[in-house]
This record gives C-alpha cells, sequence and structure tokens, in this order.
C-alpha cells in the first residue's frame, strides 16, 4: 500500500464545481475524482510533452511511450492523431521489428 499524505490546495469555484460533477458522476467521494482527475490531466501533460519533444526530434518513440506509461502502438497512434510523421527510414523500422521480435 502507498504512503498518503495530506496536499492542501486553495482552488477556483469553477474547480470545485468540476470535482463536485465528477464525483457525483462517477458516484465517488470528492478526494476520489479529484485523485482520478489529477491522474488524467497528468496523462495528458505527458503526452503533450512527448508529442512535442518526439516533433523536435528529441525523444524517440518507444521512450515517450514508457515515459507516458502507454504501449509503443499506443504512442505511435497518438504521433499519427497529432500530425507527426516519422523521421523514420524503412530500414530502421525494419531493425526495429527484428529487435522486438527477437525478444
Amino acid at each position: 500500500m502507498s504512503e498518503i499524505e495530506f496536499v492542501g490546495a486553495r482552488m477556483e469555484k469553477e474547480i470545485v464545481h468540476m470535482i463536485e460533477e465528477t464525483a457525483e458522476e462517477e458516484q465517488v467521494d470528492k478526494t476520489k475524482a479529484l485523485k482520478q482527475l489529477v491522474i488524467l490531466g497528468r496523462k495528458e501533460y505527458l503526452l503533450q510533452k512527448y508529442l512535442q519533444l518526439y516533433r523536435e526530434g528529441r525523444c524517440s518513440l518507444d521512450k515517450a511511450a514508457e515515459e507516458i506509461g502507454i504501449t509503443m502502438w499506443e504512442m505511435m497512434k497518438e504521433a499519427t492523431n497529432a500530425g507527426i510523421q516519422s523521421n523514420q527510414t524503412i530500414d530502421e523500422y525494419k531493425e526495429g521489428l527484428k529487435y522486438l521480435l527477437s525478444k
């Protein structure tokens, strides 16, 4: 079990309302709703961050997928949806496939 720590934060009424709406929709308490929203927001933040790094050629797709906590295939789909074209050559792609299949 993970250690629990209290975090106090002041939030605008609109944000508190979002938390309350989520809690009601999901039929959970506000703490659980806030945790879900933070986790979802963090994942989206990381996705956007690593898509930008990949777009700039500063990160590979497999590294991005690992950091975000998604599969390589999901990351490839996200990159395609973001309109990012791979700069990988066919030969590099084939080598990557050989490597994956050897594991």
